[in-house]
């Protein structure tokens, strides 16, 4: 099953510890690192996912907020990946933040 949502995501600039690139409108190399319960604040787990922008535009660091629709394979992530939820980016180290606006599947 796969598992999708839309989410407003923030990139961090390079200075704040972000990608010093962007990224391309759609990539497979992020971990989303989403809590459990309101707001994220329950223990997290790592999910491998898929982000394409919306607008099909690159994803910049520094942006305050891109539209991106999140894709995940693994089964656990409905219980993660609810409307509401705050999850971190991840590339080796936090790159970003995001919230997800709603669930597609």
């Amino acid at each position: 099953m796969t598992v999708q949502a839309k989410a407003l995501i923030t990139l961090l600039p390079s200075d704040q510890g972000g990608l010093p690139h962007e990224l391309p409108f759609r990539t497979q190399s992020l971990v989303v690192c989403a809590g459990t319960g309101e707001h994220g604040e329950g223990p997290s787990r790592p999910f491998q996912v898929a982000i394409t922008a919306d607008d099909e535009e690159p994803l910049s660091p520094g942006d305050w907020l891109h539209v991106v629709t999140i894709a995940t394979t693994d089964d656990d992530a409905v219980e993660y990946l609810r409307p509401g939820e705050r999850f971190r980016l991840w590339c080796g180290h936090d790159v970003g933040t995001g919230i997800v606006s709603r669930r597609l599947i």
